[in-house]
């Protein structure tokens, strides 16, 4: 059975990445657990036996954490736009030179397969579509720091060292440690709340989405077959404007337009579409999951868990609180 190591692993995806893998693998979660579902939990997550937690930070890494592991799914660093700007220094220390440190050792450790979680964000600002060959227009010192460090970590691949980097789309989709950050997740979230949307901007601004359902079938895939070699890949199941993602939200609940407000005041600069030459490449016959099925997986979720807009769900919030003094 192989040895999963899953870095930055109590996050977001991280915490529902580890549950699919545990199905079929050893699983050694490495993170500072700052967001503690996962660590709290241990002993409700099914085969718990087979999971392992290395609680440190990812600079302090050594060769010891690499002992017996197979593969590793970095996904290190902080994890979004407004975040990454409170403090530059830390994020490119973390997201950069952290990463590219860690993909170093766990490379001179004999690691068979290297997956770099990076962010469509790379792309930026761009009016046409674009795809792995399109030129990069990083905006945000997140996008500038992952982009650099996939670069770095893509040219250590070789024969012994496969790496795959994986630009994600905007994530949507429950998780135990769920982010009220991200559009679609806001969007519902708000509302159950509120039975009301707020759009930045006039929502004409278009976003590629995909679910946590599918990055996490994606993963498998790749730990699952040896032959994979090493590529980039954007993963997108699909593209939308804010406002017609909002308007879907909203048919889902079956509610009326006027419940959909604008804030045009707080524009969103980023605008681009993503569509992926590699995904079909190597993944012919990936089946992405239903909007209406992550939605409603979404909403239970939220409420069995009673979760809640505060520090531990929105990003922005909790790094205010913890980094933004930090050198």
């Amino acid at each position: 059975m192989k040895t999963i190591l899953i870095s930055g692993g109590g996050g977001y995806l991280g915490t529902y990445l580890t549950q699919e893998l545990l199905k079929n693998y050893k699983v050694t979660v490495y993170d500072g657990f700052y967001f503690k579902w996962l660590f709290k939990n241990k002993r409700k997550i099914k085969y718990n036996n087979r999971l392992k937690f290395i609680k440190k930070d990812i600079n302090q890494v050594s060769s010891n954490d690499f002992k017996g592991i197979d593969v590793v799914c970095d996904l290190n660093g902080i994890p979004n736009d407004p975040s990454s700007e409170l403090n530059k220094k830390y994020t490119w220390n973390v997201n950069y030179k952290g990463r590219k440190k860690f993909a170093k050792i766990a490379k001179n450790c004999g690691v068979k397969r290297y997956i770099f979680n990076s962010t469509c964000a790379v792309y930026g600002y761009n009016k046409k579509i674009v795809n792995e060959n399109s030129i990069t227009n990083p905006l945000s010192t997140y996008a500038k720091a992952n982009l650099k460090a996939e670069k770095e970590i893509y040219q250590m691949k070789n024969k012994n060292f496969k790496v795959n980097i994986l630009r994600n789309s905007t994530l949507f989709g429950f998780s135990q440690n769920l982010r009220l950050d991200l559009v679609i997740n806001i969007f519902v979230n708000s509302y159950l709340e509120k039975r009301r949307i707020s759009v930045n901007g006039d929502g004409k601004q278009w976003r590629p989405f995909i679910s946590l359902t599918d990055v996490a079938k994606i993963y498998k895939l790749l730990i699952g077959d040896e032959k994979y070699p090493s590529f980039i890949t954007n993963l997108v199941a699909f593209n939308s404007t804010i406002k017609d993602l909002a308007l879907k939200v909203i048919k889902y609940f079956k509610g009326s337009v006027d419940q959909v407000e604008f804030n045009r005041e707080n524009k969103d600069n980023r605008n681009y579409r993503t569509k992926s030459i590699n995904l079909r490449k190597y993944f012919k016959s990936l089946k992405f999951s239903s909007f209406s099925s992550e939605i409603d997986k979404l909403i239970k979720g939220i409420k069995k868990y009673k979760i809640k807009s505060d520090t531990s769900t929105v990003r922005m919030k909790f790094y205010k609180q913890k980094f933004l003094n930090k050198n």
